[in-house]
């Protein structure tokens, strides 16, 4: 059982290991310029996934599909890994695996996915497609170990019980055996294609080759011992390992002893990286042996043990991501060793420690390629990238300048010297307070070849070059400390002062210009000048000097202030340079800024009007330590090779920016989940959510394996937000509230380069509407609304019809007081007066005038009581409320009927309905008008009342056979009791129209017209 164990937790785990990996190009790597002594944490970030982190243990094998997702096996299943969270599939595309005990994978060129089984068997998949092998189709049988493509692109694979390849247009395994000399009777576990196209396999007990061309396979050196994993190293040696603790170098010719073979390098698995270097893995830690140092096995500075970070004991698994990174897989989790962007300066000798935060200077170019120096507190060295230091070592130095004539001056305690001179002449420091040993913190040469030096708090000091002496010409200037110093290509000299001035000498004026203390860019660090722009950089950010010329006037000066997108912010600007290809580089707090030369132009161009987009190289990316602003020289210089040097607390670094591996694939994209109401649903797209869903969560996520802080997202909900949301590095959504309807969730993403995968993943949503909030629901609500409102307002015209009830009886029993009022005072004195005038003009005789007079004045008070009475009776004779109108009609013209010669005669048709109490007043009046005219003045023997109730409202007309009207009469009106002026004001105040003309056949007619919505109920 112990055997067993051992030998699945790692031989078959190397055998998964020694499958090649996918053929990704190279990319070019900063490590590149160091040398081999540098240790494994300087060249590599680490880090490492265990359980507590979710990782998966005991990992077989790990692999790279296309799309850039990372895919490891274990014992308990297949896992995908984004480089942030790990993620176990029982299918790939939606196509289910055979088996969840997985153990070799590999990743074809075409994309295919090769996933083997521990039971047998294997299943190929490749975008929505799988294909599953087994003995049907001519797999051999036992436990799958690897996977390999030769050149040629045929597919092999290895089992425990035999070796076979892919007949592609058969899609059948053809198997291998005794015919082609293969015969190995025991577990077959690899196979290798080496850089001469040799074909390697390693058995339990040999291992057998076959040259490109040949037919047979035949047995390697050394044989009968326990082989199983292959590496080939870039010389084109063969190395094999025993899977415990020993490598072979593989031999084509016959072992010449039986004595068992003599191990050359210790360890239990071995890989080559692109760069070359080899990885040696033991029971207890990984080590890398850098390319043509094979001799140099088991220096500690390389090696990583589980004890000191290592994710845990038997690292077995390796395999090199397209980008350059190192993966390991242990028995208790996964490790990552990246590539460091930004590798340290090798030091001279590994005992020799780094220089803390040193003084940087380009050596001028004559003192050889790509060569700085640099200095500690005691002294200077002229090195190169190599960490190689040349020639005797100089003074310290803590600033520098270079000089019309293109060389360099250094600058320390005492004076300033040419750097490099064989002879070396110091220029002293002024007397200051009787010692001339002060400290040169700024330097610059202008191009008379006057020197100007600002000494340690003191003012700015100039030297003749003529007497050599040093005064201070400009005692006017601000006391401050001196921080920075350059003499512009115009010839004038600028002054960085701490607490953020600037001061600018030309022709003997001097000018200040404030930086903005509070908002500005603080204290001054530098002023740099490239290509005619003057940057000045300071402790809380950089800007651009901006003249703007007036006329024959000094130009005006403001500092436009370089702001960055992405919410990166400056702080602690303590250098700048710039790079061949124009691009602006910032030595910051946080690490190395990188400004682009298109970004660059663009923030010139626009005058500051927009941030502009960097790139940051942080701790992450090899820039170790901070910046200590102890110093005034700068923190960063391009060499004349181009490579930058970096200062920090750790030492000098390198960054070679044509060396930088760039990430040029957009991040494959994936929504991970979705969950409603804290409900967990199957993906699918259309998704269709419960109804009444009140809250969703979307957690999506991007392949970004070497930098997975640095991936940065957006998405959208369209039907809802239209527009972008930036979510940074959080990789998941939330909405609330979501009224029902379709949606379509976007999310896009971009690695750490910034190259955006546009077409990023959607899903679409669906949130159908509970009842109360479908249509259906609202339409009944709109229809109850509507009901509401049509009964408020019947009851409204109720009420209103009401109070004019009210106010109309209250109007008929004010006539009726009137009408009584009227004929118990005013028609009764007038009946007495009208009976004593009588006596009294009995009394009179005829013959006198007197009584002539006396009868007219009696005849026209008898008109005027029958007119009194009239109008008396017009008060009272209003149809009584309780009476229907028909019936008041009816009752008004046959008392008329019983003293007049004319008949009547009334037809009333449909179906009578009560009239509102004002509207039945005046159509009764309009009525008895018309009827009363008709008795009177038509001279009629017929009169007719035709009442129609109709559902569009209340016809009446009412008809003659007598005389007509005259013409005049219809015009005008005729003056009488009421008339037809009277009758058409009524008729207007209830909404009726009233028509009154002759009939054809002789006679009079009046029609009254009452729609229904004006009163006729």
């Amino acid at each position: 059982m112990k055997f067993f164990s051992c030998w699945i937790a790692a031989v078959t785990c190397l055998l998964m290991l020694a499958a090649s990996p996918p053929a990704f190009s190279s990319t070019p790597s900063t490590l590149s310029t160091a040398t081999t002594s540098a240790a494994l944490a300087d060249l590599y970030a680490h880090r490492a996934w265990t359980a507590a982190q979710g990782a998966p243990t005991q990992i077989q094998a790990i692999t790279q599909t296309l799309d850039g997702w990372l895919w490891i096996s274990t014992p308990t299943g297949l896992y995908r890994f984004d480089g942030v969270r790990f993620e176990r599939h029982d299918a790939i595309n939606g196509n289910a695996l055979r088996s969840s005990i997985v153990l070799p994978l590999h990743t074809a060129p075409d994309g295919t996915l090769w996933v083997g089984y521990r039971f047998g068997g294997s299943s190929a998949f490749l975008g929505n497609r799988v294909r599953h092998y087994g003995a049907e189709q001519g797999f051999p049988p036992g436990a799958t170990h690897s996977f390999t493509v030769s050149p040629d692109g045929v597919t092999w694979v290895t089992t425990a019980g035999g070796l076979a390849w892919l007949d592609s247009r058969q899609d059948r395994w053809v198997r291998v055996g005794i015919e082609a000399g293969f015969a190995p009777a025991a577990t077959i576990y690899q196979v290798l294609f080496d850089r001469a196209g040799t074909q390697w396999i390693s058995s339990a007990r040999k291992v057998y080759y076959r040259r490109k061309g040949e037919a047979r396979f035949q047995v390697a050196s050394p044989a009968d011992i326990e082989l199983t994993s292959l590496a080939a190293a870039p010389d084109g040696t063969v190395w094999v390992s025993n899977g415990s603790d020993a490598h072979y170098r593989l031999s084509t010719a016959k072992a010449t002893t039986t004595r068992p073979p003599k191990p050359e390098l210790p360890g239990s698995g071995m890989w080559f990286d692109r760069q070359g270097a080899m990885w040696l893995m033991s029971e207890t830690h990984v080590e890398r042996v850098a390319p043509g140092d094979l001799g140099q096995v088991g220096d500690p500075r390389q090696q990583l043990a589980y004890d000191r970070g290592l994710s845990g004991m038997n690292p077995q698994t390796f395999y090199e991501d397209r980008d350059g990174t190192i993966w390991v897989g242990t028995v208790a989790g996964l490790d990552q060793f990246r590539p460091n962007r930004v590798a340290p300066l090798p030091p001279a000798a590994r005992n020799l420690p780094a220089i803390v935060t040193p003084a940087l200077a380009a050596a001028d170019q004559g003192q050889g390629q790509g060569l700085v120096w640099v200095s500690d507190d005691a002294r200077s060295w002229l090195t190169g990238r190599d960490g190689v230091r040349h020639g005797p070592a100089g003074p310290a130095f803590w600033s520098s300048a270079r000089g019309r004539d293109g060389r360099l001056w250094l600058g320390g305690w005492g004076g300033i010297w040419r750097a490099g001179d064989a002879q070396r002449t110091m220029i002293a420091a002024p007397m200051f307070e009787g010692r001339a040993d002060a400290r040169v913190n700024a330097l610059t040469e202008d191009a008379d070849g006057v020197l100007w030096a600002a000494f340690l708090n003191q003012p700015l000091q100039r030297r003749d070059p003529a007497s050599g002496r040093w005064d201070a010409p400009y005692p006017g200037l601000p006391p401050a400390r001196i921080m920075a110093l350059l003499a512009d290509s115009k010839n004038r000299l600028w002054v960085g002062y701490q607490g953020g001035r600037l001061a600018l000498i030309d022709n003997g004026a001097v000018r200040l210009v404030e930086t903005g203390n509070g908002e500005g860019i603080g204290n001054v660090l530098a002023i740099v000048e490239r290509s005619g722009q003057l940057w000045v950089a300071g402790e809380r950010g950089v800007a651009r000097l901006v003249e703007t010329a007036r006329g024959t006037q000094a130009a005006a000066l403001r500092l436009a202030a370089l702001r960055l997108a992405d919410g990166l912010e400056l702080r602690g600007v303590s250098g700048l340079t710039t790079s061949a290809n124009g691009d602006l580089w910032l030595r910051t707090h946080a690490g190395v800024v990188r400004i682009g030369a298109d970004q660059v132009q663009a923030f010139v161009r626009n005058g500051a009007a927009a941030p502009v987009h960097a790139e940051l190289l942080g701790s992450e990316d090899g820039v170790g330590g901070n910046v200590q602003p102890t110093g005034p020289f700068p923190a960063i210089v391009a060499a004349s090779d181009g490579v930058l040097w970096v200062s920090g607390t750790g030492g000098a670094m390198l960054v070679n920016p044509d060396a930088i591996g760039r990430d040029t694939m957009p991040p494959a994209v994936d929504i991970r989940s979705v969950s409603s109401d804290g409900k967990a649903r199957a993906l699918g797209s259309p998704l269709t959510l419960p109804s009444g869903t009140n809250n969703v969560h979307i957690a999506f996520t991007a392949q970004s394996l070497a930098a997975p802080q640095r991936a940065r997202f957006r998405y959208r909900l369209q039907g809802f937000d239209d527009s972008w949301q930036d979510a940074g590095d959080r990789r998941e959504a939330f909405y609330t509230n979501l009224p029902p309807g379709a949606y379509r969730f976007q999310v896009i993403a971009a690695n750490r380069d910034g190259v955006w995968n546009t077409a990023g993943a959607t899903i679409e949503l669906v949130i159908p509407p509970t009842f109360v909030q479908s249509l259906l629901f609202k339409a009944l609500c709109a229809l109850v609304l509507l009901a509401v409102v049509v009964l408020a307002w019947r009851w409204r015209l109720a009420q209103v019809a009401r109070l004019i009830e009210a106010r109309h009886m209250e109007r008929l029993h004010e006539r009726e007081r009137i009408a009584r009022a009227l004929h118990d005072t005013f028609l009764q004195e007038a009946q007495g007066t009208v009976l004593m005038m009588h006596t009294a003009m009995a009394q009179i005789p005829p013959s006198l005038p007197a009584r002539a007079a006396m009868e007219r004045g009696i005849g026209y008070i008898e008109q005027a009581m029958i007119e009194g009475r009239d109008e008396v009776m017009g008060l009272r004779s209003s149809a009584r409320a309780d009476e229907p109108l028909e019936a008041a009609l009816h009752r008004y013209g046959e008392r008329l009927a019983a003293g007049l010669p004319p008949g009547f005669r009334m037809q009333v048709r449909g179906t009578p309905r009560q009239l509102a109490p004002l509207v039945k007043d005046e159509v009764f009046a309009i009525g008895r008008e018309a009827i009363c005219n008709a008795f009177r003045h038509a001279e009629a023997t017929e009169i007719e009342l035709d009442l129609e109730y109709t559902s569009g409202g209340l016809t009446m007309l009412v008809s003659d056979n007598g005389k007509g009207m005259p013409a005049d009469a219809m015009q005008r009106g005729e003056s009488g009791h009421w008339g037809l002026v009277g009758m058409r004001e009524r008729a207007d105040s209830i909404g009726a129209t009233l028509d009154v003309g002759n009939r054809e056949g002789g006679g009079a007619s009046l029609r009254l017209t009452l729609p229904r919505q004006h009163g006729a109920h």
